[in-house]
């Protein structure tokens, strides 16, 4: 980690301690714009041994509360849809370019999400931002090889925030519009359930499942 890497995490850690506000999340995204690695320590990177989640991740440091970390991905290499409960995330490319695939929660609980499109980031791009509201989901490829600098705050917990991976079972429209006839109420895109955005739905799978087929979704 460079000195102002250094810097950049130094800061986000203290922010998540006293958690962090929307003008944290924004001066810290913004903090990162510089952060570069050259290709020796991309190589490096590229070099770790996977770690039980299935990938290549330098830890700099990381509790319930902090984690950030360095990912390393070759080109093609994808992590599959997976979510961030109630977490805050700040994404930088140091090196390379990925490809982000983004969704939302419509409602968790029935595990009906809208796709919010996609977008191809570089290390000369500002970080992606996902924030715990109303709950992002997303898939990352790699257009080449890549490290990419995450923040999270708070993180992970197996119990109270667990990390889920996901695969899209199909159209959610005809049961929202049922919902809507029998007066429910949708619990956060009204646009939705008005017919003018289409939700997914999802379901849940095993980490194996979900990286058998990493290929790009699409709504069946």
């Amino acid at each position: 980690m460079n000195p102002e890497m250094r810097r950049v995490v130094s800061e986000a850690e203290a922010a998540a301690r006293r958690g962090w506000s929307d003008a944290d999340v924004a001066a810290l995204a913004a903090s990162t714009l510089n952060l570069r690695v050259d290709e020796p320590e991309l190589q490096r990177i590229l070099s770790l041994p996977i770690a039980d989640h299935g990938f290549r991740e330098e830890v700099f440091t990381t509790d319930p509360a902090f984690h950030a970390s360095v990912f390393g991905l070759r080109a093609g290499e994808t992590i599959p849809l997976h979510d961030h409960p109630e977490l805050d995330v700040i994404t930088k490319v140091l090196r390379g370019r990925i490809r982000v695939q983004t969704f939302e929660w419509i409602d968790a609980t029935s595990l009906t999400a809208r796709e919010c499109g996609e977008v191809v980031i570089g290390d000369a791009d500002d970080a992606l931002v996902l924030r715990k509201s109303p709950g992002t989901l997303h898939v990352v490829t790699a257009i080449e090889a890549t490290a990419f600098l995450d923040l999270f705050a708070p993180y992970y917990d197996d119990v109270m925030r667990p990390c889920r991976y996901y695969k899209v079972a199909g159209s959610a429209a005809g049961r929202l519009r049922a919902s809507r006839r029998d007066g429910g109420v949708p619990s956060a895109s009204g646009d939705i359930a008005d017919g003018n955005m289409e939700g997914i739905q999802l379901r849940v799978v095993s980490w194996e499942e979900a990286r058998s087929c990493p290929a790009p979704l699409t709504k069946p």
